[in-house]
């Protein structure tokens, strides 16, 4: 009779347990598919008028140049003169950052399904460019089919709207909301041990820490994003020409900034962003390397040294980003008599400069973030010859974020909490380097971002 008692009382508890766990991972994913509902719109509304602020203010500087003053690159403004026999400047597309030009006729019409599930604020239409036209497709996979049509989540698309699920904001907002929708096959069996996992959990899991416990990844990808954008995204004014600066400065300022980045890729940092970033903790000095070498190998062998990779990122860009500030840049000044394209200024041109500074901008992006380079001596966040493993810092991460999420507090539950003991369990004891921190970590934490973002 105990004995049975016993048996009762036990599956009473195990049941109680699960019961608990599938609740508190259910909340966890509407918690998150409301915090992306908010933060895409929040993001695309921000990066929209960034975007027009942007390009107005441009527009007005190349107004604004004294000839005086000015030097020029002979090259540029050789691909970008008027020849004879010019061709009138194409329309930009219809994306929600166009600035006012000439009014565009819409050349297509619209399939009534994509209308009614991807139409925004400023319409979708195609435009018969050359840059478009001979691209290559380089439309990212869609997230899977959601059949709830009613509830079906639509973020603003950001950089394109002429093709469905094409503008890659969109298309991640989406993937990630898709997954914290599958609240029975990420939560109904509770995960105990690796081999549990499904590819639901999988996926559910990352998006539960992109959208409610990013953790350290605020604080990492802001500072490797920065050090990006200082190091490869500013042009050098005391070593290229006048025109040659302002035309990289205009497409570099296009690249989103740290802040719209990270928070793009993980929702959950956009609740209270400087005090996320500013966070040095154990957890977030310890991952330093291991984060810093696998996105910059990351880069090299599936970016930077795949030609194949690098062609059909040109020819998206050109059929959309290139198109966009080329055909505005032409619409704005191929008339008129300035300074700072004195033999006039053409769409092809701008094309032909676009490419040009493209491909030379991936060079210097591959040179400067080889992982050994950039990680030990540009950043400092690796010893040398360090070799990162994520295990080092699964005990700082467990203590400090993990614990708080339902589907690894079964792993934190395993690992000892003493240091010593934990890099025993783990079988680091002989690898793992120590990390403390550093002076740039210092001064780093004396910024004051609340005022700088």
């Amino acid at each position: 009779m105990n004995f049975e008692l016993i048996l009762v009382s036990l599956a009473t508890c195990i049941l109680s347990v699960n019961a608990d766990f599938h609740e508190e991972c259910r909340q966890s994913l509407r918690d998150g598919r409301l915090r992306i509902e908010t933060v895409a719109e929040t993001l695309a509304s921000r990066e929209i008028d960034r975007l027009v602020s942007l390009m107005s203010n441009s527009k007005d500087q190349i107004k604004g140049y004294n000839a005086e003053k000015l030097n020029y690159s002979p090259k540029l403004q050789d691909l970008i003169k008027i020849r004879d026999d010019q061709p009138p400047c194409p329309q930009p597309n219809a994306t929600m950052f166009t600035t006012p030009t000439t009014p565009a006729a819409p050349t297509t019409t619209a399939d009534p399904t994509t209308v009614a599930d991807d139409t925004t604020t400023a319409g979708a239409t195609d435009s018969s460019t050359s840059g478009a036209s001979d691209a290559p497709s380089s439309t990212p996979p869609p997230p899977p089919k959601i059949s709830d049509k009613k509830k079906r989540f639509s973020p603003s698309k950001v950089y394109v709207t002429k093709t469905k699920d094409m503008d890659p904001f969109s298309w991640y907002m989406k993937t990630l909301h898709y997954y914290m929708k599958r609240e029975s096959e990420v939560c109904n069996n509770q995960i105990t041990d690796l081999n549990s996992i499904t590819e639901d959990q999988l996926f559910g899991y990352f998006s539960t820490l992109a959208t409610a416990h990013p953790g350290p990844f605020c604080s990492l990808c802001h500072r490797f994003a920065e050090e990006i954008h200082s190091k490869v995204l500013k042009p050098n004014s005391l070593l290229i020409t006048d025109d040659e600066y302002h035309i990289s400065h205009l497409l570099y300022n296009h690249f989103p900034k740290p802040k719209a980045i990270c928070t793009a890729i993980a929702p959950g940092c956009d609740d209270d962003y400087a005090a996320r970033v500013l966070n040095l903790t154990e957890s977030v000095v310890c991952l330093e390397c291991t984060a810093c070498m696998s996105i910059t190998n990351v880069l090299q062998h599936k970016i930077f040294l795949q030609p194949a990779m690098l062609d059909q990122t040109y020819y998206w860009l050109r059929g959309n980003l290139f198109h966009n500030l080329c055909a505005e840049l032409c619409l704005a000044f191929q008339g008129l008599d300035i300074p700072l394209f004195p033999h006039g200024f053409t769409y092809d041109g701008c094309q032909n400069v676009m490419k040009k500074k493209f491909y030379q901008l991936i060079d210097v992006a591959t040179v400067i973030t080889r992982p050994e380079r950039f990680c030990s001596l540009e950043l400092q966040w690796c010893e040398l010859n360090e070799q990162p493993n994520a295990l080092h810092c699964l005990r700082e991460l467990c203590q400090e974020y993990f614990k708080d999420t339902p589907q690894t507090r079964w792993l934190c539950s395993q690992i000892p909490d003493r240091p010593e003991q934990a890099d025993a369990f783990l079988n680091i004891r002989q690898t793992k380097v120590k990390k403390e921190k550093k002076d740039y970590h210092m001064e780093f934490e004396k910024r004051n971002l609340h005022d700088e973002l």
